[in-house]
């Protein structure tokens, strides 16, 4: 996944846009879940279910396209 297609994804599936910001950074910049909690004010423990849920969603598309 590009980063187009990432604001595709995260623009339906998460809420606010710190979410979508600190998920992206961890996706494609490598922070941890951590660092990216505290840099965009992003509620703690929340950030690692994010990511597990846009890999989740990509890994649907994947499937889809596949079959």
């Amino acid at each position: 996944m590009n980063r187009s297609q990432y604001k595709v994804i995260a623009q339906r599936i998460f809420k606010s846009d710190n979410q979508r910001i600190a998920v992206e950074a961890v996706i494609f910049e490598g922070l941890s879940s951590y660092e990216a909690e505290k840099r965009f004010d992003v509620p703690k423990g929340t950030l690692s279910r994010n990511v597990r849920k846009y890999k989740r969603e990509v890994e649907y598309l994947n499937t889809v396209v596949a079959a």
